[in-house]
């Protein structure tokens, strides 16, 4: 029995070190990236702030990212009509296959190509990884793993966006 609470242990250690994103309650990094889809140009945090932002690092071989990509489908139609960013950065090798994640996902919002700066300076480890910044460019909160929608809309209505 101790074995099991000593292994229980080390597990939820381990679990807690494998944070992916910059610490909650610090200023988002700066960052300036190439619109693959959705868009054209680039896309900057200096262009989203002033409006709440929500920011899903994804790759398009990785398949809780696929899972994941509906709620937050859902979630940028549902706040179309609000000032809530929605954007995808993909992490993947080329161009063509964020592009191709944008169109077979079915993403409503703009999907940009990571050369894995934004990866590094934001502290990427796992995918997908969900980073919600408030109008002012602080990072209210940083999870991994398929967003639940509960979750998303509780995180965007303590910014004051209105329900999904």
């Amino acid at each position: 029995m101790l074995l099991w609470v000593a292994l229980a242990g080390a597990a939820l250690i381990w679990l807690n070190s494998q944070r992916s994103g910059p610490p909650e309650g610090t200023v988002a990094p700066s960052f300036q990236l190439p619109l693959v889809a959705g868009g054209s140009g680039t896309i900057s945090l200096a262009k989203l702030r002033g409006h709440p932002t929500v920011i899903e690092v994804f790759a398009s071989w990785c398949g809780s990212c696929a899972r994941s990509a509906p709620v937050l489908s859902e979630a940028a139609r549902a706040k179309r009509k609000t000032k809530v960013n929605f954007l995808g950065i993909s992490t993947d090798q080329n161009a063509a296959l964020a592009r191709r994640a944008h169109q077979d996902w079915h993403l409503p919002y703009s999907v940009a190509l990571d050369d894995g700066q934004f990866g590094q300076v934001y502290r990427i480890s796992l995918l997908p990884t969900l980073l919600v910044i408030d109008r002012d460019g602080r990072i209210v909160h940083s999870a991994s793993g398929i967003t639940r929608t509960s979750t998303l809309e509780r995180w965007l209505g303590e910014l004051g966006a209105a329900r999904l």
